[in-house]
């Protein structure tokens, strides 16, 4: 028979899937379907842990001020996709706007419930999450290969557009995190050759579907965070943080030198699409980058508190880019959670999602010196921190922005030792 934990666990397991699900159905079907769909494990959840405080009649703060600044930022994201709909965005309405802001504040309230469920069996929480995460890249294989459905958010021919996923860069980088916490399971299973073989062969898997998926950047990112822990061995990664703050005008001044390396006969194998213009300028993000930085330094309408929920349309950064992708303008973004964060919500909203990812950043560091179990999240976050300059996939409750809930909820919460 289940008790309590089990059946919180069972429910944060597929949790995961079932946001993949309601992904499919918000492009599919209505936003607001999918929207409530997505996140109706993790109101059930909260409802469970609502009622059993009731039950036991037991009340008593367990938060710490991690779970204010991440509460703020949530709010700072509410406020922004206010602002949109009071702009009249196109495709937005009054439904659109609850069932979002309900999405971008949800999960976080469940992995702290989940969380303290498990405060005596910490080192459940990452096993948990890895196999939530297994299974939305089984039911994505399964829907893609099994069932013939493709991404109707984002697709693009001749590349592996799982369905369950907000787009398949979402896909890409998925992958690439499991396998950095794969690597982090195969390094502690050398003395288990059963073990040691099977993680091997799903580490191989997820490499193929990556690499038929195709997405450059994710690959180049996650082959750097490899090299990274492999080299540093000592977990100090000093400076990190503060280059990955720079990682667009890096790159924006480094695409000659990118295509270079990647004109190597084994990039251009890996990659597949190798050419000056495609690589200079990154398949045309640096056009994107380049128009939100001269936004920063030029313009600065709405610098403070931002412009709302894909501002860049309000202020019409990006008009004849549009035309140019042949896409409307309302539906261009900038490739780029960190410069849509500012956009839209202002040095406010940056400084709190900065501040939030520093502090996950560190535990996480300091967990993986200390060999814990969190530690299988440090390669996670590093990762993060650098797709998240250059990728949506952090942005507005995209998959990325829920594992970053999933990270903070950790951290949010003061739980005994085991």
């Amino acid at each position: 028979m289940l008790d309590k934990r089990d059946f919180i666990n069972v429910l944060y397991v597929i949790s995961f899937p079932v946001y993949g699900i309601g992904e499919y159905v918000s492009a599919a079907v209505s936003p607001s379907i999918g929207y409530i769909f997505g996140i109706s494990i993790h109101l059930l959840i909260i409802v469970f842990y609502g009622i059993d405080l009731l039950l036991k009649y037991e009340f008593s703060i367990k938060v710490n001020w991690i779970y204010l600044l991440m509460t703020a930022m949530q709010l700072a994201c509410v406020a922004a996709l206010y602002v949109a709909w009071h702009k009249n965005m196109p495709g937005t309405n009054e439904i659109g706007f609850i069932t979002k802001s309900i999405l971008l504040v949800i999960p976080f309230h469940a992995f702290i419930a989940v969380l303290l469920y498990n405060s005596k069996h910490q080192e459940s929480f990452a096993r948990l999450t890895f196999l939530s995460f297994s299974l939305l890249i089984l039911i994505n294989v399964i829907g893609f290969y099994g069932l013939g459905l493709t991404n109707k958010t984002h697709n693009i021919e001749g590349r592996v557009a799982f369905p369950f996923l907000d787009g398949f860069y979402s896909a890409a980088c998925l992958l690439a995190i499991v396998n950095l916490m794969l690597l982090y399971y195969i390094k502690h299973s050398v003395t288990n050759p059963w073990r040691l073989t099977y993680l091997i062969g799903y580490f191989l898997i997820n490499l193929v579907l990556l690499y038929l998926i195709n997405s450059r950047l994710t690959l180049l990112i996650f082959l750097g965070v490899i090299v990274l822990f492999v080299v540093n061995r000592s977990g100090k990664f000093r400076g990190l943080f503060l280059i990955s703050i720079f990682t667009v005008p890096i790159l924006l001044n480094m695409g000659l030198l990118l295509y270079k390396i990647l004109n190597l006969p084994v990039f251009v194998f890996l990659l597949k699409r190798v050419n000056l213009v495609d690589v200079a300028t990154f398949n045309g993000r640096a056009f994107l980058w380049q128009r939100a930085l001269d936004w920063l330094w030029e313009d600065q309408r709405g610098l403070f508190f931002g412009n709302g929920a894909n501002g860049q349309y309000f202020l019409h950064l990006v008009a004849d880019l549009a035309v140019h992708f042949g896409v409307k303008e309302e539906n261009t973004h900038l490739h780029s959670t960190v410069l849509m964060t500012v956009v839209d919500q202002g040095l406010f909203g940056y400084l709190l999602l900065m501040l939030i990812s520093y502090r996950v950043f560190l535990y996480y560091k300091n967990e993986y010196k200390k060999n814990s179990p969190d530690a299988i999240f440090c390669a996670v976050i590093v990762f993060i921190l650098f797709v998240m300059q250059v990728d949506s996939f952090v942005y507005l409750g995209n998959s990325g922005y829920v594992i970053l809930c999933i990270l903070t909820a950790r951290i949010a919460v003061n739980l005994k030792p085991t």
